[in-house]
């Protein structure tokens, strides 16, 4: 190794990157010490040189590790690629690996000279910050009661559920379902037993609910449900599954005593151009029409004898 590289190599070594050099006439390959490290091997191997180098690297990311590598011989461009390896003992670590190429006088391709560096805790401390931050969001969404989304971010998707059904003239049906006499089985059972009610309330509605629509906790013992692509008439139908399937739910809040609740929804599809509040006071009074007419049921704006009612 010539002064220059070994240089290279102290500098380097003590940043934690190993060099290597390839001379390509002859195919062969020269590591550092502190590439065999990075590597995970103890010892030197007898032989060893770009075939040991490829052997390492991820099945997922070998393709594209050599591309990058070949591209770097084949043009002008400077040696520049990620990929992961497989260590002897199973782990996975992340490599930057860079290089320049060294050609002779007539322009060929006659060496090529680079770095590698481990990039794993990076990568991971990257990993878990977007983690973090995901979770942060999601949060900040998320009703904890419940786990349905919140009222914010109920007007967020509103409004894009809204123009998306402008645009596309697309229907679009919203449901405001109100938990009947709450008030009065938090009063005579308290607040814990009441919290499992809501929380119940939320697992009914998922279940009953295609991925593309969306739950939220409105707020106190409402809930809101937008069904994109739905009209009214196929809305009545999901309203009517978790009216159902929510009146099925046992509460005992006091030994041996099994107490049924149940639900008042109102049901209305998106007018063309409707401003949101106008769009969601509908859906409320028909709630509340329900709620006057007895309650346990599912009140719609639609003609006299399409009415759904149960």
């Amino acid at each position: 190794m010539k002064l220059s590289q070994q240089r290279l190599s102290l500098a380097a070594g003590a940043a934690g990157m190993g060099v290597w050099d390839w001379d390509i006439l002859q195919n062969k390959m020269t590591w550092d010490d502190q590439m065999f490290r990075l590597y995970g091997m103890a010892e030197k191997p007898e032989h060893y040189g770009v075939e040991i180098w490829q052997s390492r690297i991820h099945p997922e990311d070998r393709l594209r590790a050599l591309a990058d590598f070949r591209t770097a011989v084949r043009s002008e461009k400077k040696y520049d690629s990620e990929f992961r390896i497989v260590q002897p003992d199973g782990r996975v670590g992340d490599i930057r690996a860079s290089g320049i190429m060294i050609r002779d006088e007539d322009g060929n391709a006659s060496k090529m000279i680079g770095l590698h560096r481990d990039i794993t805790e990076g990568k991971n401390a990257i990993k878990a910050l977007e983690e973090s931050e995901k979770r942060y969001r999601e949060l900040s969404i998320v009703d904890g009661l419940s786990q349905l989304y919140n009222s914010r971010h109920f007007y967020f998707q509103l409004k894009i559920e809204m123009d998306r059904a402008n645009r596309y003239e697309q229907p679009l049906t919203l449901l405001l379902l109100d938990l009947d006499d709450f008030k009065v089985f938090n009063d005579a059972y308290g607040h814990v037993e009441g919290d499992q009610v809501l929380r119940r309330v939320g697992q009914v509605v998922k279940r009953c609910l295609r991925e593309t629509d969306f739950a939220y906790r409105y707020g106190g013992e409402e809930f809101t449900i937008l069904l994109p692509m739905t009209t009214s008439m196929e809305g009545a139908v999901t309203a009517e599954r978790i009216r159902t399937e929510f009146k099925k739910e046992v509460f005992s809040p006091v030994p041996d005593q099994k107490i049924h609740m149940t639900v008042s929804i109102g049901l209305a599809q998106y007018r063309p151009q409707e401003e949101i509040k106008v769009f969601v006071h509908r859906v409320d009074q028909l709630m509340y029409q329900g709620k006057k007419d007895g309650k346990d049921r599912i009140c719609t704006e639609v003609t006299p004898q399409e009415q759904f009612k149960w």
